[in-house]
C-alpha cells in the first residue's frame, strides 16, 4: 500500500527505492513475514510481524521488537477481538505472556482512539477505555503475573482535543489492574 498509494509520485514523492516516479531511495522496502524473525538493518534488533484487526476486510500490523533480550510491542490500528470477530489479538497475548513472565516485556505501543461513548459500529476497527482494558486484562489472565513492569503507551487518540481527557478519565476510572499508562509529549524520550 506504502508503494501504491502513497510513495508512488503522485500522492507524495517516491522515498522509497521501489515503484512508480522518480525514486529518491531515502527508504527500502522489505517485506516482512509474519511471525518470522526479521533483522533490522544496521542495528542490534530484529522485529516479528503479527496481524491485527481493523475494519474488515482491511488488516493492520503490530510490531514485536527485539534488542538483545529485550523487547517491545508496538501495534498499529486494532479493534477488539469481541468487535472484530477475530482472535487476532488474542493470538499477540498469547506469544507475548512468556515475555512478561520473564520480565522480557518493556513496553507495549497500543491505540485507544475513542472515548466509551463512541458506539461499536463506529469504532472503524479502533478501541475504547472499555474494550482496551478487556483485552489487557486477558492478557494478564494468560500471564499470571501482573503487568505492572510494563509500560503501556498510549498512541492514536482521536480529536477532538476534549476527548482527551475523557478517554483518560475513562482509563484511570477502568485500571483495577493498576498499570502504567504512558501519554506521550511531541519531542519528550519513553525510557521503558
Amino acid at each position: 500500500m506504502m508503494k501504491n498509494h502513497y510513495f508512488n509520485g503522485q500522492t507524495w514523492a517516491n522515498f522509497g527505492d521501489e515503484g512508480n516516479g522518480y525514486l529518491i531511495q531515502k527508504y527500502h522496502f522489505q517485506t516482512i513475514i509474519q511471525q518470522e524473525e526479521t533483522t533490522i538493518t544496521n542495528t542490534t534488533m530484529t522485529v516479528k510481524a503479527f496481524p491485527l484487526s481493523h475494519v474488515n476486510p482491511f488488516e493492520s500490523t503490530a510490531f514485536l521488537i527485539k534488542n538483545k533480550d529485550d523487547y517491545a510491542l508496538y501495534l498499529g490500528d486494532t479493534g477488539a477481538d469481541v468487535i472484530e470477530k477475530s482472535n487476532n489479538l488474542a493470538s499477540l497475548w498469547t506469544t507475548i505472556a512468556p515475555l512478561i513472565k520473564k520480565n522480557q516485556l518493556k513496553g507495549i505501543f497500543i491505540e485507544l482512539s475513542f472515548p466509551n461513548e463512541q458506539p461499536d459500529k463506529l469504532l472503524y476497527g479502533h478501541l475504547t477505555p472499555k474494550l482496551l482494558m478487556k483485552e489487557l486484562q486477558n492478557l494478564y489472565t494468560l500471564t499470571g503475573t501482573t503487568l505492572q513492569n510494563v509500560q503501556i503507551i498510549i498512541t492514536h487518540m482521536k480529536p477532538p482535543t476534549h476527548n482527551y481527557s475523557l478517554i483518560k478519565k475513562q482509563l484511570a476510572t477502568d485500571n483495577n489492574l493498576k498499570l502504567n499508562f504512558i501519554f506521550p509529549t511531541q519531542g519528550k524520550k519513553i525510557k521503558l
